[in-house]
């Protein structure tokens, strides 16, 4: 799980690398789509898994890939071009929060007390982030902070939909596979448009930070597969404390980031949202 934190961690700051040099975010997204595809699914098919039977379920990943991968990812990619990665990595950690708010919505889940102070503890963060002029570096960056809010409405949408419609016996490695390569198919048009970036041979720290992160993204979901499936989904719901705190650190490591005190203050809002959440799902 420390393994997934880094290297989801990771991501918001070799994103920005990416943004700074010019890749437009649906090549950022397209790369890392080819490698977990790949990758995931050769792994699927060495271990006896038939991943080309998934060929039928195209419908399933398609909406998978677009709403847990492409979406979210592009959106993100777009963002901390304009935001520290740090904020980004943070608002990320929102997302088991609104997927027990659209579960809710939806009549999936019940009402619950832990639960609802959870998602007031969530929302307080979000507004300690986007309220005060004094939070951000630049208040002008507040309109790009209010889209990252997105990303984890995305993420928790996605969690709802591979939750409820699931193909029956399938294998999880297959399916995260699937998901990566409808997330392909979802941004190609948009990548196309671009221009269709080709990251080698690498000419800028940009397409460094690019290969660097597809060569080991891959790992983060299959790690993610692992840990599911060895400890269950309320174990695993504590990887967002790791992802937002390795992405804070390595928005420090890699680019000197420091944030204000609202934000340290809505870290420890969003945490206590997530630890009430969470304990609620024991």
């Amino acid at each position: 799980m420390v393994a997934m934190g880094a290297i989801w961690g990771l991501q918001f700051s070799t994103a920005k690398i990416g943004r700074a040099h010019g890749i437009p975010p649906s090549a950022w997204v397209f790369w890392m789509g080819v490698s977990g595809a790949a990758v995931l699914l050769a792994i699927s098919a060495a271990r006896g898994g038939r991943p080309w039977v998934l060929a039928g379920e195209w419908r399933y990943a398609i909406v998978a890939g677009a709403t847990a991968v492409a979406i979210p990812n592009t959106i993100m990619a777009l963002v901390v071009g304009h935001v520290p990665a740090g904020i980004a990595a943070l608002l990320n950690t929102l997302s088991p929060l609104m997927t027990y708010a659209i579960a809710l919505g939806l009549r999936m889940d019940a009402l619950h007390r832990l639960r609802v102070a959870g998602l007031g503890f969530g929302f307080a963060g979000a507004v300690l982030v986007l309220g005060p002029r004094a939070s951000l570096p630049d208040p002008a960056m507040w309109p790009w902070v209010a889209l990252c809010l997105w990303v984890p409405f995305f993420y928790a949408a996605s969690n709802i939909y591979i939750g409820r419609f699931r193909p029956p016996g399938a294998e999880s490695i297959g399916l995260g596979g699937a998901m990566q390569a409808g997330a392909v198919a979802s941004v190609l048009p948009l990548a196309l448009v671009d221009g269709f970036y080709v990251p080698l041979p690498p000419a800028h720290p940009g397409d460094w930070a690019l290969l660097a992160q597809a060569s080991v993204n891959w790992i983060g979901s299959l790690l993610f597969f692992e840990v599911m499936r060895l400890a269950g989904p309320v174990f695993f719901s504590q990887t967002g404390f790791l992802v937002t705190l390795c992405g804070v650190f390595w928005g420090w490591l890699l680019f000197g980031e420091t944030h204000s005190a609202y934000v340290w203050a809505a870290m420890v809002a969003i945490f206590a949202g997530l630890a009430l959440v969470t304990r609620a799902g024991r």
